[in-house]
């Protein structure tokens, strides 16, 4: 699971973007994940544009249930994924190995 959280003073300078790409890179070469998945908010704009940026996609907007009001909590929430073949595409990798 990929998340992220940062200060506001800190929003809009790339952090999020090349911290996700990161860990996106340990899980799939080091830990041999199979699959990375995030989750945010539909009304969170950026929190998605950040998650389409660094390659996942939108899997399915689902509902749950929040203990607290939350703007936008209507909108539901998005499920994204991006699977290690769909990676290493991306990324220009063949037999595990950068091209």
């Amino acid at each position: 699971m990929l998340g992220f959280r940062l200060r506001k003073s800190a929003w809009g300078q790339g952090y999020a973007t090349e911290g996700s790409r990161a860990l996106i890179r340990k899980g799939f070469t080091d830990l041999d994940a199979r699959r990375v998945v995030a989750e945010t908010m539909v009304v969170n704009l950026a929190s998605r544009r950040v998650l389409e940026k660094v390659g996942l996609h939108l899997v399915r907007v689902f509902h749950q249930p929040w203990p607290y009001r939350v703007d936008g909590r209507e909108l539901g929430d998005g499920e994204y994924a991006l699977a290690r073949a769909e990676w290493e595409q991306q990324n220009g990798i063949t037999a595990g190995r950068p091209g």
